[in-house]
């Protein structure tokens, strides 16, 4: 039997009850909240081990405002986006602000049953192979990854860096000076068997928009052509 712990937030109880028909014979506890206010106060009495937010609550973008909150608190906690918005732009802003997944309505509730689950699992089998609470620094060149905090810094000045991009980063922090391919890449960082190149090289750029001193001329995240990407500590040419 399940125990793990989530939260809907959306303010159309329809929705909300959808969701939860959906995930009743999971085991799972679902909690539900219909605004920003009422999520800040049950999430400060428990905690969840995945949030499921609407975009548009009171108002227009309380969803994105909510999940900034929630990522102060928790850096590493899924957050997955429900929205009736399914503009790319809209898409994006929602992976820059830390959701995990970005699920679209109308949605079929079984496969948001599938996409939750699967989810949970992942974040379960790191646990138990200590993954999820790892210990100490990593230190690379002017780089530096706080385990216990999820903290990145460059030159010891704190960098804000959404919940996937601190998984890149760890990613390459833990495999310095070494060429990867996309598809390794998002193997290893997403984990969910169903590769998207562009959300590699959206995420790149992030990156690099965030580290490199010049992001048109990268020192650091270097693309090697026709492999991948290195991460190159110490900004030597490739």
């Amino acid at each position: 039997m399940r125990d793990e712990k989530i939260l809907i937030v959306d303010d159309d109880p329809a929705i909300r009850r959808l969701i939860w028909k959906s995930l009743q014979s999971t085991g799972i506890l679902i909690y539900q909240t219909d605004s920003v206010e009422k999520t800040i106060a049950i999430n400060s009495r428990v905690s969840f081990d995945l949030f499921l937010l609407d975009i548009s609550l009171e108002h227009e973008n309380d969803g994105y405002h909510l999940a900034q909150l929630i990522r102060e608190e928790n850096p590493t906690v899924p957050i997955v986006f429900l929205s009736g918005k399914s503009d790319e732009k809209d898409m994006i802003n929602g992976y820059e602000i830390g959701a995990d997944h970005y699920i679209t309505k109308p949605f079929s509730p079984a496969l948001l049953k599938a996409q939750i689950v699967s989810i949970l699992d992942r974040r379960n089998v790191l646990r138990e192979k200590g993954i999820a609470k790892p210990e100490g620094d990593l230190c690379s060149g002017m780089f530096r990854f706080d385990q216990k905090r999820y903290q990145f810094f460059k030159n010891d000045q704190p960098i804000k860096l959404s919940s996937k991009e601190i998984m890149l980063m760890r990613f390459f922090m833990e495999n310095p000076d070494q060429v990867f391919s996309k598809e390794q890449i998002y193997s290893n960082v997403w984990q969910d068997g169903q590769f998207d190149a562009n959300t590699v090289m959206v995420f790149i750029n992030h990156l690099r928009n965030k580290i490199e001193d010049d992001p048109k001329q990268a020192r650091f995240l270097k693309t090697v052509w026709g492999i991948g990407y290195t991460f190159l500590p110490e900004g030597d040419a490739f």
